[in-house]
């Protein structure tokens, strides 16, 4: 998908779900598009070096505020950091290997 389609696409959704636009929202939903199954860390990594002024606590309040409105989904595996993943439309599993 071209760059300027997500974001419009991205701005739609947000929009849709009562939320602004913000740089740091389309910033985080881009990051979880590239990188599925990102923990808060890995996110805001990704988006840092785009957004020199953000914090891990904007990313953590961003990451609260779609999920809340329904746009990414949190999941917690046993013993590890909660994940983030834009995939909300089903119930998929997620399988942790222990061994």
């Amino acid at each position: 998908m071209h760059a300027t389609d997500a974001n419009t696409r991205y701005k739609q959704e947000l929009r849709g779900a009562t939320l602004r636009a913000t740089s740091g929202r389309m910033a985080v939903l881009r990051a979880l598009e590239a990188s599925p199954h990102a923990t808060a860390e890995t996110v805001f990594a990704l988006i840092s070096g785009d957004l020199p002024g953000t914090s891990p606590q904007a990313v953590y309040m961003v990451l609260n505020d779609l999920t809340r409105a329904g746009l990414i989904r949190r999941f917690e595996p046993a013993g590890s950091a909660a994940l983030y993943e834009r995939r909300t439309g089903d119930n998929h599993h997620h399988l942790v290997c222990d061994s």
